[in-house]
């Protein structure tokens, strides 16, 4: 009896019995692969390759290019209709797909950059999530032989259970345990670096071809590309996340969440094996509800378990589409599929969550501080241009009613297109969660709003009120750094004044005297009426800062009344 693939299927199975026949078909595999290679050297392939892009790609550039010029470099623009689009759109995708996995990843991060393509396109990338023909059994043998060894699995189904672009995925048994084992596809890296060079040496003739708006992300996203799917290819690392995440919910009392174990003795950078962990797809609502399980409680606990890792934690699944998301019987949340997983530095936690407050309270200039600091807005970009485009979109989005993540997305990026603006990988990836798990989130409950339970999240948990006490903590500092400020300016005033009366001057001694009283009684004014503006400022955030304040600020008052009477005489 055989696979599909010709491979006797009691080699398949129970191979700690049999190791040799999987070893000598791994050893077959390399030798075709090796004689193959031979044949080509790498310059030789890496040409090929850069034709075979250029042609596939070279009839969409001139499209587009007559899109803007209708004779490519001189004459009118011609206006494309939604449909064209559409078309062009789904060709598109299926070029991204017949050249193999680089481009159906840059397709998946492209559909949520619309700082960079139009929406139309974006959705229609989406579709490159799911849309990964499964490779022969066959060539995962190598992988699994060299990396991990046969012998270390009790049984091994050849069929997938699933498939991606970079991997596939199937059932087995380790130790007497139901495991899954993630396969790195065959070769995938050698060709993924060749891709990546390319898309280097393609990145200027881009930014010469593109409108100058989009020069700002154009000029970062093959480096934020080439670090998304160098992460992704290192399976050590998302065991290590997965690890590092389970970690965290171990924590839970109420055990809400489960994360899949990871059996280290048998995972390397292009082979993960982890515990099977059954559940029930968060988007099947029939089984979830003959189970008992309410889907509007479902979709806040999906909800808050990311708010958390988020948040909290700060390591998150970056992928929730419905497959990477169930509930099992005990009714916790299984998140499946670690390859996306990100990390919020505190830094970002703390921007994130002072853009929402920003927002919030329609502090224009404070949003574009923390965009900065996010890195997504250019530090020399035009504030107050950007400033006028930000309370358009806040009356806009004001005025929309029930608003959803991706609107304001949508919104905030297609205004600010105009401008040096980019969306950094971190923040992309935030997009992508909160994309895609908006709509995973309104399957589950069509009423679901995700900026309602954000709030929730962040002032049930302390956040808001965390960030409150931050602010005025940096208040009180700036209070505190400037009444010393003051206390020092008497000092710097005097010795100002000695100076100038040690110049030669033309003025009389009782002219030059009087001057001299009232320039102090000036400034002893000044500093009398900022310091007790300042302690004002300071009674809400120190009453000790405050005392000391209205202290010196009666001192200063004292001095000035002193001053004035000496001028008087």
């Amino acid at each position: 009896m055989h696979t599909a693939d010709g491979i006797p299927r009691h080699s398949v199975h129970r191979s700690v019995s049999k190791p040799i026949g999987y070893f000598e078909v791994g050893r077959r595999a390399r030798i075709k692969g090796r004689r193959k290679n031979s044949m080509t050297t790498p310059m030789v392939r890496f040409l090929l390759r850069l034709i075979r892009i250029l042609g596939t790609f070279t009839p969409f550039i001139l499209r587009f290019l007559r899109d803007r010029h209708r004779f490519l470099i001189v004459g009118g623009s011609r206006t494309v209709p939604r449909d064209q689009h559409e078309q062009r759109a789904r060709r598109l995708r299926e070029a991204m797909l017949n050249l193999g996995p680089t481009f159906v990843k840059i397709g998946q991060v492209l559909s949520t950059r619309p700082d960079l393509v139009p929406q139309v396109y974006a959705e229609e990338f989406a579709v490159l999530q799911d849309a990964i023909p499964a490779g022969p059994y066959r060539e995962m043998i190598p992988a699994l032989a060299e990396d991990v060894g046969y012998h270390s699995y009790d049984d091994f189904d050849p069929e997938p259970i699933a498939g991606g672009s970079l991997a596939q995925v199937y059932r087995a048994t380790y130790q007497g345990k139901q495991v899954v084992v993630k396969v790195r596809r065959p070769g995938i890296k050698d060709l993924i670096e060749t891709d990546l060079r390319i898309i280097r040496r393609l990145v200027p003739l881009a930014l010469f071809l593109a409108p100058d708006r989009f020069s700002f992300s154009l000029r970062n996203m093959a480096d934020d590309f080439e670090r998304i799917i160098l992460e992704e290819l290192d399976f050590e690392r998302e065991a290590q996340m997965m690890e590092e995440i389970r970690e965290n919910f171990a924590a839970d009392e109420n055990e809400t969440v489960t994360i899949p174990r990871v059996f280290r003795d048998v995972c390397s950078e292009r082979v993960l094996t982890m515990e099977y962990a059954e559940g029930t797809k968060v988007t099947d609502l029939e089984e979830l509800e003959a189970k008992g399980y309410d889907p509007e409680n479902v979709a806040r606990r999906v909800a808050n378990a990311y708010f958390t890792m988020g948040l909290d934690h700060g390591v998150y699944h970056g992928d929730p589409h419905p497959g990477n998301l169930a509930v099992d019987d005990d009714g916790r949340i299984v998140f499946y599929d670690f390859g996306m997983s990100g990390r919020f530095t505190p830094a970002m936690q703390a921007s994130v969550i002072n853009l929402y407050l920003a927002a919030v309270n329609r502090d224009v200039e404070s949003i574009i501080d923390e965009l900065v600091a996010l890195g997504a807005l250019d530090p020399d970009a035009d504030r107050a241009a950007v400033g006028h485009v930000l309370e358009l979109v806040i009356d806009d989005l004001e005025g929309s009613g029930d608003v959803n993540w991706q609107q304001i997305i949508d919104v905030v990026v297609g205004m600010l297109r105009e401008f040096p603006f980019r969306i950094p990988p971190d923040v992309m990836l935030v997009i992508r969660v909160g994309s895609i798990g908006e709509g995973v989130l309104r399957q589950l409950d069509p009423e679901f709003n995700i900026l309602a339970a954000a709030q929730a999240f962040l002032r049930e948990h302390g956040f808001l009120q965390r960030a409150a006490r931050m602010k005025l903590a940096e208040a009180q500092s700036d209070i505190e750094t400037s009444l010393w400020a003051l206390l020092r300016l008497p000092t710097k005033l005097d010795r100002e004044l000695d100076a100038r009366e040690q110049e030669r001057t033309v003025i009389p001694q009782e002219i030059a005297q009087s001057q001299r009283r009232q320039t102090r009684s000036i400034g002893y004014a000044i500093l009398a009426g900022g310091t007790f503006v300042a302690s004002g400022l300071a009674l809400s955030v120190s009453q000790i800062s405050a005392t000391v304040g209205i202290v010196v600020a009666l001192g200063f008052t004292i001095l000035f009344i002193h001053s004035s009477r000496q001028q008087r005489r």
